[in-house]
């Protein structure tokens, strides 16, 4: 039971002072929205018992935790306003791009982090990864509609009755489709049966040349 304790107390140390060095990197490089997605990640870390946040530098966890937060809300990007290099972070924990870049990969598939996930990303990414069904039926981005106004239009009793007559000729022409496809399909079969009983008639009659 002190063993468990102890090592509840070092991962909980452990934790604070990766946030410590995220809150750091974040103040000079960053701002406080993508800090609190750094922040937010470190700590669901610490809960994960696939993980062991105990192993490896503190430097290289703060490193690749900031690392899958600025893949996922493209930091990397140069017409990013908050545009930072991988080199900047590994630079300013003095940490090797590999190792980073691995134990990143390794937190994104152990906590399920990808593009759009929330709580990680920009509302802005999540919403152009968000699609909506339109009254007329097509589906589009959610942020399609932000500071628009949906004008839905309904249609005449005439523009109805136009529809219903289209549906109702598409409809036919698919039956006609499938009755000319069962027809032919009957016709091949036929000739299948045709031949196959002149074949049988052909070899019964080869057995009577015998005698």
């Amino acid at each position: 039971m002190k063993k468990n304790s102890e090592n509840k107390n070092e991962k909980e140390t452990r934790i604070l002072e990766i946030k410590e060095m995220i809150r750091n990197f974040c103040d000079e490089y960053l701002n406080d929205e993508i800090k609190s997605y750094a922040l937010k990640l470190a700590e669901n870390i610490g809960r994960k018992r696939k993980i062991d946040i105990l192993r490896g530098k503190k430097e290289i966890w703060a490193a690749a935790i900031i690392y899958v937060i600025a893949r996922i809300n493209f930091l990397f990007d140069r017409a990013n306003e908050n545009y930072i290099t991988y080199d900047t972070i590994c630079d300013y924990f003095n940490t090797v791009k590999s190792t980073t870049g691995n134990k990143a990969s390794q937190i994104q598939d152990i906590c399920k982090i990808e593009i759009g996930t929330e709580g990680y990303c920009r509302q802005e990414i999540i919403d152009t990864l968000t699609f909506v069904q339109t009254p007329e039926g097509f589906i589009v981005p959610k942020k399609w509609f932000e500071n628009r106004e949906i004008k839905i239009e309904t249609t005449t009793d005439e523009e109805e009755e136009e529809i219903r007559q289209f549906e109702e000729k598409q409809k036919q022409i698919e039956l006609q489709k499938v009755k000319e496809r069962k027809e032919r399909r009957a016709e091949i079969n036929r000739e299948i049966a045709r031949k196959k009983k002149e074949k049988e008639d052909k070899s019964q009659l080869s057995l009577f040349d015998d005698f």
